[in-house]
């Protein structure tokens, strides 16, 4: 099956019922990760308003961290002071992007159309989904084999196939 065709300046999405439901439940899955970052702390719900604002040390969870990583690897100290103004607002952006996605396969149809903010969501959601399953697999370049379930190798490799099949339908 053809899951991604152009039409005009959109995209066209077709998927089985199967993959969408596996779709919305990763993407479920992402904000509810995504949600242990994106609560402003009482103290900064004014800057929380504005977008700015989050914890200033680095995520624990490894996912988390590939998701969130810090600007500046090599300064802590400006590595936690960008987390602090930028971390929010990101956050944000991910579950945005991710509550998109899910919209566009909620109607239950056999397609799906994706205008240009669709599609940067698609991309977008669908890398994130990939980071957090390859930081579970302990995946850090391409060609790594992995560790863990199969089940979930085969996820994550049928997500970089959905990504590609996306970007080459791209202008």
């Amino acid at each position: 099956m053809t899951r991604f065709t152009r039409r005009g300046a959109g995209v066209v999405v077709r998927l089985y019922a199967s993959e969408q439901e596996l779709l919305l439940r990763l993407a479920a899955q992402l904000i509810e990760l995504l949600g242990q970052r994106g609560r402003p702390s009482p103290a900064d719900v004014l800057f929380a308003q504005a977008g700015i604002g989050g914890r200033s040390a680095p995520p624990l969870d490894p996912a988390l961290a590939r998701l969130l990583p810090d600007a500046y690897r090599h300064d802590r100290e400006a590595a936690s002071e960008h987390r602090h103004l930028t971390e929010l607002a990101l956050v944000q952006r991910k579950v945005e992007n991710a509550r998109r996605f899910q919209n566009s396969l909620r109607d239950d149809a056999a397609e799906a159309i994706l205008d240009a903010d669709g599609i940067q969501s698609w991309l977008r959601t669908l890398t994130d989904m990939r980071l957090a399953l390859a930081a579970r697999l302990q995946i850090e370049v391409d060609g790594d084999a992995g560790t863990g379930d199969d089940a979930m190798l085969e996820i994550y490799d049928w997500l970089g196939y959905l990504q590609g099949s996306l970007l080459e339908v791209l202008p």
